[in-house]
């Protein structure tokens, strides 16, 4: 697995925990507003992953009684075919595991659910899931069935028994109220939606410096008009 680097504690990233941050290396999209961009980019064939790994898990066997959990996040994790093999081993040192991604290896994420080798899941859902929108938001050329995959991750974890949220970084030139809606149409029943706050000071593109993001009284009326079948709504 491709590691970027790591959070030795941190009681942010999985709240209620202490936690063990792992970030993985590369992603397959190249969203302007990503606020972990060097993580973007992908890794160099000729570093020993292995070994980093290796030092990881040993770290963490060692000192397994400090932490509550691990948190693995990027880039984008599940491009690591070596994901679940490394989650394996971190539930075999007792700790809960949350996931993050961006939903575009449902086929992945499915088997890491079934095989009970995460605690938490937070999904990004970037835009609605339209062609241009999501273009625009990611960086990348998407494709249907691209899209496609999105939403059955989002269907797959609103039919599992592991925690999670759904969340969504907004941008206010970039998100309308109207999209939001879209968005909450998509993901009607899901157990919890995060609207994130936006950062302008990283960026991977920097002409997003100028964005700016939602005053929190907007944020707040957002919220209201949120469909009530989304049993939680929250901001952050």
């Amino acid at each position: 697995m491709k590691i970027a680097g790591i959070i030795e504690k941190s009681l942010d990233h999985y709240p209620g925990t202490i936690a063990f941050v792992i970030f993985t290396q590369g992603c397959n999209f190249r969203c302007p507003y990503c606020f972990n961009p060097e993580m973007a980019r992908f890794y160099d064939e000729n570093e020993n992953f292995d070994e980093r790994v290796n030092e990881i898990l040993e770290k963490l066997k060692k000192s397994k009684d400090i932490y509550d959990a691990v948190v693995i996040s990027g880039g984008e994790p599940t491009i690591n075919k070596e994901l679940p093999a490394v989650l394996s081993k971190i539930k075999k040192l007792g700790l809960a595991i949350r996931l993050e991604t961006n939903g575009t290896n449902p086929k992945m994420l499915s088997n890491i659910i079934n095989l009970g080798l995460v605690d938490y899941v937070a999904l990004d859902v970037k835009a609605p899931l339209q062609l241009n929108k999501y273009q625009d938001i990611t960086g990348v050329s998407i494709s249907t069935p691209t899209l496609g995959k999105i939403n059955q991750s989002i269907r797959i974890l609103s039919k599992s028994g592991v925690d999670y949220e759904i969340r969504t970084t907004l941008i206010k030139e970039k998100h309308s109220f109207h999209d939001i809606l879209d968005i909450c149409e998509t993901i009607v029943g899901c157990k919890r939606y995060c609207l994130q706050e936006f950062k302008s000071d990283i960026v991977f593109d920097e002409t997003y410096n100028k964005y700016s993001s939602y005053p929190v009284d907007k944020l707040e009326r957002m919220i209201k008009a949120i469909n009530p079948e989304i049993k939680e709504v929250f901001f952050k």
